[in-house]
């Protein structure tokens, strides 16, 4: 068995690898990513989420507080896939042309046209609107992920408003959730 080295040891490393999860984002605990996201919108959000409760004790805010903070990830993790999507997509054109180039020089075969070209580009953009199957399955199990803790904290919230208010809350709901069958 390989032995971890428990990471960095001096504090530049350990500074760097900090922001490891701000790469990406999907990871980051920081509700704002620098560079990317704006303060202004995120408080903007923020403010939004909250006022649509009616919130009366401090842990019906901090329930409302980490909805808001879900859903923002959410979004995040739309914005990441849609990226992700256009930077795939964008690359389809030049991988055939290396392709055709490849097979013209490699293999003798004659150069495609340029009407060629554009015909294979378009049938790949048709065929590959996706970006690849192990990025697709990372976005996928984390909005999954994201998704079953925002409906577990508004059932928390929602129970936890109706026992304020004189109602019963159920003790037990049934949330079934799956990948489609495949």
């Amino acid at each position: 068995m390989a032995k971890r080295n428990g990471g960095p040891k001096t504090a530049r490393g350990k500074s760097r690898s900090s922001k490891n999860a701000i790469k990406h984002g999907l990871t980051s605990q920081s509700p704002v990513l620098p560079h990317v996201e704006s303060e202004d919108e995120w408080q903007s959000f923020r403010h939004g989420i909250l006022t649509s409760f009616e919130l009366d004790t401090p842990l019906e805010t901090e329930l409302a507080e980490r909805i808001a903070l879900l859903l923002w990830l959410l979004r995040r993790v739309a914005r990441y896939h849609r990226q992700k999507t256009i930077s795939f997509r964008d690359r389809i054109p030049q991988h055939v042309v290396t392709a055709a180039r490849y097979g013209a020089g490699a293999l003798g075969l004659p150069e495609p046209s340029h009407e060629e070209l554009v015909e294979r580009a378009e049938a790949l953009h048709v065929q590959l609107l996706f970006p690849e199957d192990e990025i697709l399955a990372h976005i996928v199990r984390y909005e999954a992920h994201l998704h079953r803790q925002y409906i577990q904290t508004m059932h928390e919230l929602e129970a936890f408003q109706l026992r304020r208010t004189g109602g019963h809350s159920p003790l037990a709901r049934l949330d079934i959730s799956a990948p489609p069958a495949g």
